[in-house]
């Protein structure tokens, strides 16, 4: 390529070196600025929803969240878990089924239940059921 000739606000010629032919180009500046910096970039934990496979993929770091619910399927923050080598960074359909059946094969071979916690609302509602019934039973006898 060919050095564009044109002419200074003085009168001078100049010439406009082209990136190709050794010009610093932005790309070149980062690259050497990435590796002089002095921190590392921190690889991003996945968190994944245990009901839905849905990632969490907000700018504010999941631990720092105090509430949150999955927007997909309404799971508390609780179901949501890490996961290991998560090279899967959609939110479509297919990808949050992939990503679920491997977070529940990761929780199992590590030992855990992937449906931990989840039958606790319907004890504690059985339990309340079955006291609101004595107590109403209780009341009524003559």
């Amino acid at each position: 390529m060919a050095a564009m000739q044109t002419t200074s606000f003085l009168g001078n010629r100049t010439a406009f070196k082209s990136a190709v032919r050794g010009g610093v180009s932005r790309q070149s500046r980062v690259s050497v600025n990435a590796l002089f910096t002095k921190s590392k970039p921190v690889a991003k934990t996945a968190y994944v929803c245990l009901d839905c496979g849905y990632l969490y993929d907000e700018a504010t770091p999941f631990e720092d969240v105090k509430s949150y619910s999955c927007p997909v399927c309404g799971a508390p923050k609780r179901r949501f878990k890490e996961l290991k080598n998560n090279s899967l960074r959609n939110n479509d359909p297919k990808s949050m089924v992939a990503r679920k059946e491997k977070l529940r094969d990761q929780i199992v071979a590590e030992g855990g239940n992937p449906d931990e916690g989840q039958n606790e609302f319907l004890i504690a509602t059985g339990a309340a059921i079955a006291v609101t019934l004595g107590l109403l039973a209780y009341l009524t006898q003559q």
